[in-house]
């Protein structure tokens, strides 16, 4: 199983490596990719995205998805604004729009 916390369209680094690190200490491999620099900032507005994405290479059984899930509740719960607690990450599949399920903190 092939994990990616893939933030290429996000501002939020640090909730992105928190994922990252989480995932690693239940043992997983995961890929961290890193905010494109041109996909952070709309340049008419200079708005931040928000986006975060668990992509997975293959069906993860409930056992592996809800550790997934484990981890990023709990990166959600310290991010330090209510908004930024409240999101979704959807886990996908491969480099698809297909989402497998949505994580969020009211599961």
């Amino acid at each position: 199983m092939e994990i990616v916390v893939d933030n290429s369209a996000g501002g939020d680094e640090q909730f992105a490596e928190e994922v990252a690190r989480g995932l690693r200490e239940r043992g997983l491999a995961v890929e961290l990719r890193p905010a494109s620099p041109t996909a952070i900032f709309d340049t008419g507005v200079h708005l931040v995205a928000a986006g975060l994405v668990v992509r997975v290479s293959e069906r993860p059984d409930r056992a592996l998805l809800e550790g997934i899930e484990e981890v990023v509740r709990a990166a959600l719960l310290h991010r330090p604004s209510l908004r930024r607690r409240t999101r979704s990450v959807p886990v996908r599949f491969r480099e698809g729009e297909r989402t497998i399920e949505w994580i969020d903190v009211f599961d």
